[in-house]
């Protein structure tokens, strides 16, 4: 596609100004000079970065994270911002291109002085004639207004709110919505060049877009429908011919034409001996490497490479025989059981995402699931992420990036929203891993039932025409569901959020065992979460000593996301309920910061690890489980179970053996019995041995051996249970996947701590 591409990432100059003072001059500024003249603030910057963290290697301001800095950062959202580069370019000017993976968020670029082009969305790349390029010495200025004061430029009608003070900026602009305040995220409304920025050169003719669908597999064949599109400079599209191939261990398919006649067309071919794409523990990740050429008149002109999966998916929302909908995902028409995890922003300063995928994927993997939801108050992670996803057959389910509001339904945001979801989808779509595209993040359920006046969601402009009428263009054939929790007209006319299949489990959040949790008839838990405090080193590295214990309504308050003090502000209440869950479990609070963390820890660990567990020994009842969360993207306390430091909390190994693609497990008690059952997500039968053993008294309840039956879950034996008593029991399984391990809480709380630690310790479980 390129005859040249040179990267402008590295070492820039940023200038800053209050908007106070430079009213009436900040959009004359063209060149470095007028910012010398003008005298403006200035600093060294990176590039991708965002300047909050530019003033912090420049020592104009405290670590950004620590104490009661984060409340600091509001004085910055009046900031204008210039970034400033030199650089040569030896190319063709004609075909030269400014290319900017990501501005956050409204900025003007200058090249040499001239206006090139404007930006005012967060999510996608934009590119600009390089006009006036020269071989030598130019100059790139990049004029980044302030989000807040430009997002006042844009009314919005009485029905667009938000479920948070704090967020009402974010409604008619499109940013990361976490970036204004939310229980996961401080507010910092940042700015920048967060993702990479480049000159390049585009060839003459060369391969813009190529896209393959898998329609169908029969047997050992399946069958590929696509389209091509291409950039062609010659009068005759016949002069040029296409060749595509597509290599998996020994399978191959090709595709040629030798004579186009068209810049643009469909693709149809079918594929021998296929190889086929999996998620985890259901076969292979198949991947065929794709070559394609072009060539003009015999000549080679371009080439394009990408990896394609062959797999269908697709999710059965139909309605059940005695009421209610199904909500099932099945792959390569094989139903396929979700255990997976929300994926939240990986920094609040999102020019550090990419350098955080290695440990976060790592993670993900380590933790056994299967799926990976992207969350809608994000933005949409990049080629790395998703280049994981299909390597190691995590299913993605991609919302939108709206989240708990009722969003703007006019032209003007109409037609952004279209812009971005076309060029989202049309980069991302050839991800064999993504099963879904969700419309946004509970913006249903926010506008039926978060405010006394009840709206239909299904009058919702933006989802239920916008993104449907781009997908119908550009990807028809993958499933769309309008929000998460989705509120069709069925579910509208019940008027009951409980109704609904798919849905977020949240709640009191006090007895992970209650009703809310225990009694749910929810087919698919999508979100659902539980407190755990990070350990005291990592507390230490962001709350000052003199204020890591007991918890206060300042630091601790701060790094629960609450974004002004004052015990009635939103989010205050988050330290308070992670201690009331200790208390519930454990029916006291520890009084000193490390058996307190420790006993947060392992109430977070129970609650995730019965919510999981609950729903694998309901399947297929119950078809899935996306828990809440994996990794913090700041230091904070919060339902995460690895912190920002990629520390560990108890959960993670928890969930990791509730998580294991075989997996004995307790139903809980009914009728003076506990049941124990065994989950198989592989596709064949598996033979076992197992046991069972109360840790305190040593005594075996039950053993012997039995058959797991392929993707099923499959009672094996029956516990007395006397009411009333507490057990810790261990469960051991050997097969041919090796051994496997578990335990299982017993009882009625509050529990004993001490003795809670103690028999963990016996059971020689690791954590």
């Amino acid at each position: 596609m390129y005859n040249k591409q040179i990267t402008l990432d590295g070492e820039w100059t940023l200038y800053l100004e209050e908007n106070k003072n430079c009213a009436g001059f900040a959009d004359e500024i063209r060149t470095e000079k007028d910012l010398i003249f003008r005298k403006a603030e200035k600093i060294p910057a990176l590039v991708p970065g965002n300047f909050e963290l530019d003033l912090y290697r420049a020592g104009k301001t405290e670590d950004p994270f620590f104490g009661m800095n984060p409340l600091l950062l509001q004085k910055l959202e009046n900031r204008h911002l210039w970034y400033v580069c030199h650089f040569s370019f030896d190319g063709n000017a004609e075909r030269s291109f400014l290319h900017f993976e990501g501005i956050d968020t409204f900025a003007d670029i200058f090249l040499n002085g001239e206006k090139t082009g404007s930006a005012d969305n967060m999510f996608i790349s934009h590119e600009f004639p390089a006009k006036g390029i020269k071989q030598t010495d130019n100059e790139l200025i990049v004029h980044i207004k302030p989000t807040c004061i430009e997002a006042k430029k844009y009314e919005f009608d009485m029905d667009v709110t938000t479920h948070l003070k704090y967020n009402a900026a974010s409604l008619p602009i499109r940013k990361a919505a976490h970036s204004f305040g939310w229980d996961i995220m401080p507010r910092i409304v940042s700015g920048g060049l967060w993702r990479s920025v480049s000159v390049i050169e585009k060839k003459k003719d060369y391969i813009k877009d190529i896209y393959f669908n898998t329609d169908a597999v029969s047997e050992n064949t399946a069958y590929i429908s696509g389209c091509f599109d291409l950039e062609l400079s010659g009068d005759f599209a016949m002069d040029y011919s296409l060749d595509i191939t597509g290599v998996c261990g020994g399978s191959k398919f090709e595709y040629r034409a030798d004579r186009l006649w068209h810049n643009r067309g469909n693709i149809e071919f079918e594929v021998e001996n296929t190889l086929l794409w999996w998620p985890r523990d259901m076969g292979g990740h198949s991947l065929y490497h794709v070559t394609a050429v072009l060539k003009y008149c015999g000549a080679q002109a371009d080439t394009f490479e990408f990896d394609f999966g062959i797999r269908t998916v697709r999710l059965d929302f139909s309605k059940k025989e005695h009421g209610g909908r199904n909500f099932c995902f099945y792959v390569n028409e094989v139903p396929t059981f979700i255990r997976g995890t929300n994926w939240v922003s990986m920094d609040a300063f999102h020019s550090r995402d990419a350098e955080r995928y290695e440990k976060a994927l790592q993670l993900l993997e380590e933790s056994g699931c299967n799926a990976v939801r992207c969350w809608g108050g994000n933005v949409y992670e990049d080629h790395a992420f998703f280049d994981f996803c299909d390597r190691s057959g995590i299913l993605v389910w991609q919302d939108f990036c709206m989240g708990c509001a009722t969003y703007p339904q006019d032209d003007r945001f109409a037609a952004m929203i279209e812009h971005e979801v076309e060029q989202v989808v049309k980069k991302l779509r050839r991800h064999p891993s993504i099963a879904l595209w969700a419309g946004d993040n509970e913006c249903d359920v926010a506008a039926m039932f978060w405010k006394k006046h009840k709206r239909n969601p299904n009058d919702n402009r933006i989802t239920r025409e916008v993104i449907p009428g781009v997908l119908k263009r550009v990807d028809p054939w993958r499933t769309f569901l309008p929000s998460s929790p989705y509120v069709d007209d069925e579910a509208f006319l019940q008027n009951d959020e409980f109704y609904l299949p798919e849905n977020h489990l949240w709640g009191p959040r006090d007895n992970f065992k209650g009703d809310f949790y225990a009694k749910s008839a929810v087919t698919f838990v999508s979100e659902t979460g539980y407190h755990g405090c990070p350990s005291p080193e990592s507390l230490k590295k962001f709350i000052p000593e003199d204020a890591l214990w007991p918890i206060n309504d300042r630091e601790w308050a701060v790094h629960a996301s609450c974004m002004e003090m004052g015990k009635d502000n939103p989010y205050y209440f988050r330290n308070e309920l992670m201690t009331n869950q200790i208390k519930c479990l454990f029916g006291d609070v520890p009084q000193t910061l490390e058996r307190f963390s420790a006993a947060s820890q392992v109430s977070q660990a129970e609650a995730i690890k019965f919510f999981v567990e609950r729903v694998r020994a309901g399947k297929w009842d119950k078809t899935g489980i996306i828990w809440w969360n994996l990794v913090d993207g700041w230091p904070q306390i919060s339902d995460a179970v690895v912190d920002y430091y990629y520390e560990k909390k108890r959960a993670f190994s928890y969930l990791k053996r509730s998580q294991q693609p075989v997996c004995l497990m307790m139903r809980e008690p009914k009728d003076g019995r506990l049941q124990l059952v065994g989950a198989n997500e592989y596709t064949e039968n598996r033979r076992i041995s197992y046991s069972v053993k109360d840790v305190e008294s040593g005594a075996y309840v039950c053993s012997g051996e039995t058959v797991l039956t392929l993707n099923a879950v499959t009672e094996i034996a029956e516990i007395p249970y006397p009411a009333g008593e507490q057990h810790f029991y261990l469960i051991e399984w050997h097969g041919k996947d090796g051994t496997g391990k578990n335990h299982y809480l017993c009882g009625e709380m509050p529990f004993d701590l001490n003795k809670y630690f103690e028999l963990f310790e016996k059971s020689g479980l690791n954590y």
